[in-house]
């Protein structure tokens, strides 16, 4: 059993597998550990009034429960069900420093989740505060011909266009229904089987220059014009090249300002 693709075998003791429908762990539960899904999905809610409302459902690669063990809360704050068969890891306080001894990737990949549902809090207060968000201008850029140009992504199948930022980086992948957080181009609708990593790239422009970036390294591949990427490295992009996240292909399109 593996936590993700190319990654050494993860300690049996630390597996636990739900039937589908299986409550894992109820609301108001005392709570001394936390889950990892390694398969399957798992459905989390809560009791708001009198009815019970669904907040998320979790796939591989997600965690939770992690309050209980990363703060000691007293309590579960919500209801964690399997939604169909599940794999999980549950660790307590001594199981979780142990994994990351063996497996300090864990470690890293779980700083990197609580950090992102930690912008994601921040920018809803600002917005509560009245400053809004970041608001997401895209200017002509200057393309390799000298001109301006406005850089875009499509989906050939669907004819669905993604511009892309002028200057900083486009983040690429699928909505994060824990924390909300949309990447800037959000493949979830053309992605029917969940092939694309919740964040699989990213595409940076600077002075005119494109380059595309894979920032997970337990994606399910991203292909520049059938070339498959390393991980962590910048690859330039140019006009007409096919960019393919896992089963999802769009174009690179520059169309001329004006």
């Amino acid at each position: 059993m593996r936590v993700g693709g190319g990654m050494e075998a993860v300690p049996e003791e630390f597996v636990r597998r739900f039937p589908s429908g299986a409550v894992i762990f109820s609301e108001g539960d005392p709570g001394c550990d936390m889950f990892i899904i390694q398969h399957g999905q798992v459905a989390i809610s809560r009791k708001v009034g009198r009815q019970i409302r669904q907040l998320a459902v979790l796939e591989k690669g997600d965690f939770f429960g992690e309050m209980a063990l990363l703060e000691d809360y007293p309590e579960r704050s919500a209801t964690a069900k399997a939604q169909t068969e599940v794999e999980v890891l549950q660790l307590r306080g001594a199981d979780l420093e142990l994994l990351v001894r063996r497996r300090p990737s864990v470690a890293l990949r779980m700083m990197a989740k609580l950090s992102e549902r930690l912008r994601e809090a921040n920018r809803r207060l600002a917005e509560t505060a009245g400053h809004g968000s970041e608001h997401l201008e895209y200017f002509a850029m200057p393309a390799s011909q000298g001109i301006e140009a406005w850089a875009l992504l499509v989906h050939p199948q669907s004819g669905r266009l993604f511009p892309l930022r002028s200057v900083g980086e486009s983040s690429i992948g699928r909505h994060e229904p824990v924390t909300g957080v949309t990447p800037d181009i959000d493949l979830n609708s053309l992605d029917l089987d969940r092939t694309v990593s919740r964040r699989h790239a990213v595409v940076r422009s600077h002075e005119g220059a494109l380059t595309v970036t894979e920032t997970n390294a337990e994606t399910n591949g991203t292909f520049v014009n059938g070339t498959k990427l390393e991980p962590f490295r910048e690859y330039p992009l140019g006009n007409g090249d096919l960019l393919q996240l896992a089963l999802v292909t769009l174009r690179v399109q520059f169309i001329a300002a004006g």
